[in-house]
């Protein structure tokens, strides 16, 4: 979940306990993890986003024109987390579904920097104070697909569409299996050699989007910075 907590911080809340009734409490995140000292904050927030399955943008009636202490709307300064979030979501093709509340529209295309243009042509969704429950119900019923099955099945179906819920559980299982367990053992493998450990959550992440393993490879080859190294990967791969 991103959002700024001048801006809907009690809404994120909110909703972060209404999703968590949902799905697994491990499944839903509200904010990136702390990040260590010395670490570089731009890398660390890159490879969070790159482990989630969906982003939700939440956007409050001040989102698009906080200011910093200089005056300055954070949303034009590249370096600005909310911005950084989103822009490496987009840049991956993460599905990122923008949330308004309070009563607030959609930016237009204008109004947003370049890395976020493409917000504006996301579908979004609104919460609403007076239809809440039936607000988070159809979201919760649009985020099923992208859920782990774990995450699925221990999902509360809405007691109003069980049908729904279950068609959508098994889309979910459908997308997470359409590799070998082995096949993602490898390639994680092999990626942990240039970026660490987290390489196994990129690779199942990736994996619920990509439909061949030539694709996932290349996917997940994104996460190396340097050229060489990233040949030599996608080397390993022999698709």
């Amino acid at each position: 979940m991103n959002y700024r907590r001048n801006d809907s911080e009690g809404e994120a809340g909110r909703l972060f306990d209404d999703l968590t009734s949902h799905f697994s409490h491990n499944s839903v995140f509200m904010d990136v993890a702390a990040i260590e000292p010395g670490r570089d904050f731009r890398k660390a927030i890159d490879q969070s986003v790159a482990s989630c399955s969906v982003l939700l943008a939440m956007i409050g009636r001040d989102w698009l024109d906080t200011r910093d202490a200089q005056g300055q709307r954070r949303l034009d300064n590249v370096n600005d987390f909310v911005r950084m979030e989103l822009a490496s979501a987009l840049r991956r093709d993460i599905p990122v579904v923008p949330v308004l509340v309070r009563g607030a529209k959609m930016p237009t295309e204008d109004q947003l920097p370049d890395d976020l243009k493409e917000l504006h042509y996301r579908n979004a969704v609104e919460l609403t104070h007076a239809r809440w429950k039936s607000d988070v119900q159809l979201l919760v019923r649009a985020l099923h697909p992208y859920m782990d099955p774990q995450s699925a099945d221990e999902a509360c179906p809405p007691v109003d569409a069980p049908e729904t819920a279950t068609r959508s559980s098994a889309a979910a299982a459908v997308t997470s299996t359409q590799f070998e367990p082995q096949t993602i053992e490898r390639i994680s493998k092999e990626l942990a050699t240039y970026i660490g450990p987290i390489s196994s959550v990129i690779v199942k992440q990736a994996a619920k989007r990509c439909s061949s393993i030539e694709d996932l490879c290349i996917k997940v080859a994104e996460e190396i910075e340097a050229e060489p190294e990233r040949a030599r990967f996608l080397k390993s791969c022999r698709f």
